[in-house]
């Protein structure tokens, strides 16, 4: 209990010898401690409780297309609402910050004071990650001001801006949503029509080559090569009855003149060189000397044969049996030559059925590839036609406010008290203040000066308890300069005051407004 030789009695002497100079800052201090508690603005809050309300319609049924969570929509719909056009509109409606206004503040400084008595709280917060969705979640929205009535005014323009913003958000979410995957799927459904187009023109192009066709191409190949052997057979059979009568007709004619030296006719060479020649053509082909010898022959024959006939204009001969014949031989030619044409004509069409046929692979393939492209359009189409539908059932469950929304718990209240400053506890502190800064102006004035004051100091030094105590006798000095300390005292605390009052008055607050505030605490 001891410093620098001191006790607590000490102190108290001291202290009751020294109360006019602690009494100077504590009344001092105190009186500014008051000044403030009593002068400081009251500060009113008023604050709205709003519910995150869970979707109403169970997700297995319809699922929202808003993915984010709660907290960070409301974080979004906090800087949509704490814009500059929303922030000004809020001031100028509320007619907010006057003297800062008259002062010369910009948009800017009244945007931050307003934004600085703004507060978005979440109440509660989530539980785990994998149940983040499920869980409640509160949040209040208060403003701060000076007057009560202005602080609700405010907050229940917030409350309601975020209500509002909260339903325009999701549900412009979702409509951005439907027209995306709408927009989507019709580039999809134009893109299908391409592809359905290319298929088209593929399929009429090569439709003779189709798979599909395989098998009846096949089928029409054989008929048409069984056809083709049977006109072989029959351009055969015909040959070989033309070759038939040629022989009857040459002996026929041949039969006619009973000297051997007499010469044939032109008829008769004819019929024995085409005779011949259906006999050797029979072993040899086409290329062959002889073939192409008699080949020439008969032309000459032939030419020879039709220029006598018209010279002369009589028939080849006027007996029945060569006329018949030379009829059913024309007949037979007739038919061979109308037969060979059908055997080309047959024999282009099995050429162009083999095409079909080699074809068909190549064509298969490139429809594959086609129809692939069209399956996989077609199945991204259905599934953004599927998502679409769903995007609209969310949209519509957004519009009439079926989905997770905002729900107003407590609105915004009058607010009866206000909630700083604690005038009681700064009162308190001023008094604090005041005390200690008396006794440490005391004992820093005893340190300075030093020395020994009472009788309990110098037994305590010296070990020896003096034998009588003479107190300290002023003489006329001793008053004269009391006064003048007094008076200077005096001067130097009104000089003091009068510096404080003006700081106050020039920084603070105007001292007649000071003087109203004190007046209507009491």
């Amino acid at each position: 209990m001891e410093q620098q030789g001191k006790t607590i009695i000490d102190y108290l002497d001291i202290l009751r010898k020294e109360y006019k100079l602690f009494l100077v800052p504590f009344v001092l201090i105190l009186s500014l401690g008051v000044l403030f508690a009593l002068t400081l603005p009251s500060i009113y809050r008023s604050e709205g409780l709003i519910l995150v309300e869970s979707q109403q319609i169970p997700d297995d049924l319809i699922r929202s297309t808003i993915t984010s969570y709660a907290d960070e929509r409301i974080q979004i719909i906090r800087q949509i609402v704490m814009t500059r056009e929303n922030l000004l509109r809020i001031i100028d409606k509320y007619n907010l910050y006057e003297n800062q206004k008259k002062s010369g503040a910009n948009d800017a400084e009244l945007l931050e004071l307003i934004r600085k008595n703004i507060f978005v709280n979440l109440r509660n917060g989530y539980g785990p990650a994998r149940n983040r969705r499920q869980n409640s979640l509160t949040f209040s929205v208060a403003f701060e001001h000076p007057k009560p009535a202005i602080a609700q005014g405010v907050a229940n323009e917030l409350v309601t801006l975020f209500l509002q913003e909260n339903l325009k958000n999701r549900t412009r979410r979702a409509t951005e949503t439907t027209d995306f995957l709408i927009s989507e799927a019709e580039k999809l459904r134009q893109q299908i029509n391409v592809i359905e187009q290319q298929v088209a023109e593929f399929k009429q192009k090569n439709e003779r080559s189709l798979p599909e066709n395989l098998d009846l191409n096949n089928q029409m190949l054989e008929r048409a090569q069984a056809a083709f052997n049977e006109l072989e057979r029959d351009i055969k059979a015909q040959q070989e009855q033309v070759s038939y009568l040629e022989v009857q007709l040459a002996t026929i004619e041949s039969t006619a003149p009973e000297d051997e030296n007499t010469p044939l006719t032109p008829q008769q060479q004819l019929a024995l060189a085409r005779s011949q020649y259906n006999r050797l053509k029979q072993r040899y082909g086409p290329k062959h000397p002889d073939i192409i010898k008699l080949q020439r022959q008969i032309t000459e024959l032939e030419q020879l044969t039709s220029n006598s006939k018209n010279k002369l204009g009589i028939p080849d001969s006027e007996n029945p049996a060569v006329l018949l014949i030379q009829a059913r031989i024309r007949a037979s030619e007739e038919r061979i030559a109308s037969l060979i044409r059908q055997r080309d004509s047959l024999q282009e069409r099995i050429h162009e059925l083999q095409n079909r046929i080699l074809q068909t692979p190549q064509v298969e393939r490139g429809l594959k590839a086609l129809e692939r492209d069209y399956e996989n359009l077609l199945t991204k189409y259905d599934e953004l036609m599927r998502k679409a539908t769903e995007a609209k059932l969310s949209k519509s469950m957004e519009e009439q406010s079926k989905a997770e929304r905002f729900t107003l718990i407590e609105s915004p209240v009058f607010p009866e008290k206000p909630i700083r400053p604690n005038r009681k506890k700064l009162l308190f502190l001023s008094f604090i203040l005041a005390f200690g800064g008396g006794i440490g102006l005391v004992i820093a004035k005893d340190e300075l000066r030093g020395g020994i004051h009472s009788v309990r100091q110098l037994t305590r030094v010296t070990k020896t308890v003096p034998l009588v105590a003479i107190g300290y006798i002023d003489n006329e000095n001793d008053k004269a300069r009391r006064k003048r300390f007094f008076r200077y005292n005096l001067i130097g605390i009104t000089i003091l005051v009068i510096l404080i009052i003006t700081i106050i008055h020039y920084t603070y607050k105007p001292i007649d407004e000071i003087v109203y505030i004190i007046r209507s605490r009491f």
